[in-house]
């Protein structure tokens, strides 16, 4: 290049251009240096500026969860403290228990005294849970607790033996739809199988059960005023004119309503009939087909509710296990209109039906339950009935495992029926006692009362007179009293009229006082009922009247007074008054015995009862206490039957999570999922399971295994956010600890709020409803306690991460002030020269001027 020319200076545009580039390279280093950052803007590493800029916002974001994690163990530190206080209300309550249980030294005065007190701790209990908060928000009243329930309307899941826990923290799931699958992989079975005799050798049943048919007759009594309980033939229940209901007669425009349960001991039935529409129900020709009559419309409602339960269209479609009849007791004497319900039952429930007699929307008279003693009435035993329905077969509920069990019948206690005898005997005119067996149809006016002449001036060797009364004062099993006057005639023809009050043979006299269809609006006294409905009457072979329970009733009230008045005869004004008063000769009570199971608690049960009977150990394995459910039979006997079972077993799974194992009876069995249904983060599921456990669904049923069955959840559980992206956080459940939830449920009649130590029994509930709501707050506390050490470890890992990615943003962003200042002293001395430089460059041109001087 030549420098002759002036035009362009080459040189000291060259020496321009690099001095610029050092001053961009200077001004680089002095941001650098002055920052501290190697990255100022994009252009100096546009991919490193990307990456820096995401590690700084989860740095960013990591920071915030870990104070997000402090204050989550603040919050949980808040309801730590308060669940301890409640631990201590609770353990007072448990120590009041005990000390109100002690009888034997505090009266009901003194605990009463203590039960203030447990309304003081109870009162605490649930003032802490609805007061305790963090910020505004309330821990312990429910409103941070999750829930979870089967879905409604799919076909027969209810009815399968299967409960969501509703306690506290007895669901994590995700709001929305879940799925639980069961297979039952293992068939069982449980029977009795009648053990050894006192003499160790023949096989008896010693707790009375046998196959039979159950057949339970209705206390109500339908009559007519036709005949004693309704005439012979097929009109024993004649409705209309002279029908009678119990005591009440008929009348046109009346309803008779019932309400009944089937033999399954749940599915109900129900229905109204109007009296006026029925002629005669007792006609065979009627019953069977006519929805007209009463015992048509309450076996139409039976078979409607029968295929209903089913899900069949017919009843007779129905197992036959469990099909229900009404029908009318044998048509002979003390028996007649009663209604009987025959169920071809052979397990542990049983039916019963309710009857009501409406007029003018008011309950004129009713007659609830049913009896199944056996014999009714003195005379007769109902027609293949009263009956308990049993079979060897008839276990419910059974959770023992697979084995034999000893089932022990103690303290055996045979039935006896309640009886009260007069104090007052029938003798004759020389004295003599009255044979039962020849002198009923005999005229009273030849009889004489424990050897007093009633009318000593009567000259016909009689003692009694005609027009003498009998007052009868009578107390009903029930407690219901009543009262009736009778009057003695001289014609025996009034011995078959029962509604005059009047009789003439020993006979007449027992039959008035039987008859049981009396028409209180004409005959009755003020209203009052004139009979005994549940009392048989008649005559010992001593001479002296008898009354039995005609259903042989446990406390039975039956008793019942008679007043002797004799007539003054003509001329005489002098009156005779004997009272008898009847004497209580055996109290009456049902077939009865103790039974219990493997050394277990006792329970003491009447033939009849369905009874439950548990194991000797408190829980097994941590599920509820091992259970069998029977009905106790008939002829009760001291000794051993033996249960044997071979249990069920089935297995279940969460949303596809952990198979789990467990059998019937099973309790707090816990189902985790495997995560897919909630994004990727597993939640559990409590579920109790009943005895009877109606799973029949097995592995190999296709095209679909097992059962499945859809779990509706809402969950509002306390969430904290503990990551710097979405979904970085876990729940936990605080679910509500008042005191009216605390226990064995809200609305079970048996919560911390319901507990009651006044009575014996009610100290000994209150222990096991505070063990349980102890149960619940522990289980509460411990997931809090674990969520505490899992915020602390949170807290650490985050801290670490926070700090390794503060450290890798360093490393790309920040500048190497070493480097750099080398770079910035480098870009100095260029800077100098550069200027030198130019200068030089710059000057050369001049020295051209000298040629042109």
């Amino acid at each position: 290049m030549s420098i002759a020319r002036i035009n362009n200076n080459i040189n000291a545009i060259n020496a321009n251009r690099n001095l610029d580039v050092t001053g961009r390279s200077m001004q680089k280093s002095i941001e650098r240096l002055s920052s501290g950052l190697r990255i100022n803007r994009a252009g100096d590493d546009a991919a490193g500026m990307t990456v820096v800029t995401r590690i700084r916002s989860q740095v960013r974001g990591l920071d915030r969860a870990i104070m997000n994690a402090q204050d989550g163990v603040n919050l949980i530190n808040v309801a730590e403290g308060a669940l301890d206080e409640m631990t201590s209300r609770l353990d007072r309550i448990r120590v009041l228990a005990v000390q109100a249980a002690n009888t034997g030294v505090n009266d009901l005065q003194a605990r009463q005294a203590i039960q203030d007190e447990v309304f003081q701790s109870i009162d605490e209990i649930t003032r802490i849970a609805n007061t305790t908060k963090f910020g505004t928000n309330h821990l312990l009243n429910g409103d941070f607790g999750s829930s979870a329930e089967i879905k409604p309307g799919q076909d027969g899941v209810q009815n399968f033996g299967i409960n969501i826990d509703q306690g506290p923290s007895s669901s994590t799931l995700e709001n929305g739809q879940h799925f639980l699958n069961i297979v039952k992989t293992k068939n069982g079975f449980s029977q009795l199988i009648p053990g050894l005799d006192s003499n160790g050798v023949t096989r008896t049943m010693h707790a009375g059960i046998q196959n039979s048919t159950d057949i339970a007759v209705t206390l109500a009594r339908f009559a007519s005023t036709a005949g004693l309980n309704g005439t012979a033939g097929t009109s024993a229940l004649q409705i209309g004119d002279g029908g009678i209901f119990n005591t009440v007669s008929i009348q046109d425009g009346d309803l008779i309503s019932f309400e009944g349960v089937l033999s399954d001991g749940v599915t109900k039935f129900s229905g109204t009939v109007s009296a006026s529409n029925i002629t005669f129900l007792g006609d065979s020709t009627q019953t069977a087909a006519s929805e007209t009559s009463l015992l048509g419309a309450i076996n139409l409602a039976i078979d409607q509710a029968e295929m209903s339960l089913w899900g069949v269209n017919s009843a007779a479609s129905a197992p036959t296990s469990f099909r229900t009849t009404v029908t009318l007791a044998a048509n002979t004497s003390d028996n007649r209109g009663r209604l009987l319900l025959v169920s071809d039952l052979e397990t542990a429930n049983q039916s019963s039906l309710n009857l009501r007699l409406v007029r003018n929307n008011f309950v004129v008279t009713k007659a609830d339950g049913v009896t199944r003693s056996g014999a009714i009435g003195i005379n007769s035993v109902l027609s293949g009935g009263g009956q308990i329905g049993n079979a060897v077969t008839a276990i419910t509920g059974s959770t023992f495992g697979t084995g034999n069990f000893s089932i022990d019948v103690e303290d055996v206690q045979g039935a006896q029926t309640r009886t009260i005898d007069s104090t007052i005997q029938f003798q004759d005119h020389a004295g003599v006692n009255i044979r039962r067996d020849v002198s009923l149809a005999s005229s009273l006016r030849g009889l004489q009362l424990n050897g007093t002449f009633v009318d000593s001036l009567y000259t016909g060797g009689s003692s009694i007179s005609i027009g003498d009364t009998i007052t009868l004062r009578g107390t009903e099993a029930d407690g219901t009293t009543f009262v009736a006057a009778y009057t003695i005639s001289g014609s025996a023809s009034t011995d078959t009229v029962f509604n005059d009050f009047q009789f003439a043979t020993l006979s007449g006299l027992i039959a008035e006082l039987n008859y049981r269809t009396r028409d209180y609006t004409v005959a009755g006294m003020d209203g009052d009922l004139s009979r005994f409905e549940t009392g048989v009457v008649t005559i010992t072979p001593e001479g002296k009247l008898r009354l039995l329970d005609d259903l042989g009733r446990d406390n039975s009230q039956l008793s019942f007074t008679l007043t002797y008045n004799s007539r003054p005869t003509a001329g005489i004004n002098q009156t005779f008054t004997i009272q008898d008063k009847g004497d209580l000769v055996k109290e009456g009570f049902a077939e009865s015995a103790t039974f219990r199971i493997n050394g277990g608690s006792a329970v003491r049960a009447k033939a009849g009862d369905v009874i439950t009977l548990y194991g000797a150990e408190a829980t097994v394995d941590g599920a509820v206490q091992e259970q069998i459910t029977f009905r106790v039979g008939n002829n009760l006997k001291v000794g051993k039957d033996i249960l044997e079972v071979n249990a069920s077993e089935y297995v279940g799974s969460l949303n596809g999570g952990p198979k789990v194992t467990f059998q019937n009876g099973a309790q707090d069995v816990v189902f985790i999922d495997d995560g897919s249904f909630t994004s990727g983060v597993a939640r559990t599921l409590m579920v109790d399971f009943d005895t009877i456990l109606d799973i029949t669904k097995s592995s190999t049923d296709e095209p679909d295994p097992g059962t499945t069955i859809i779990i509706s959840a809402v969950n509002k559980s306390v969430n904290f956010h503990i990551g710097a992206f979405a979904f970085d956080s876990f729940r936990t459940t605080l679910g509500d600890l008042t005191s009216q939830n605390l226990g064995f449920g809200r609305g079970s009649g048996r919560t911390v709020e319901d507990i009651d130590v006044t009575t014996y029994e009610g100290a000994n509930e209150a222990l096991k409803i505070v063990d349980e709501a102890l149960d619940q707050i522990n289980r509460t506390r411990s997931l809090l306690g674990a969520a505490t050490n899992r915020l602390e470890g949170t807290i650490s890992n985050l801290s670490v991460s926070s700090e390794n990615l503060t450290a890798a943003e360093s490393r790309l962003r920040d500048a190497d002030i070493a480097r750099e200042s080398t770079e910035f002293a480098k870009n100095q001395i260029l800077l100098q020269s550069g200027v030198s430089v130019l200068a030089q460059a710059n000057f050369l041109p001049q020295s051209f001027l000298s040629l042109l001087g």
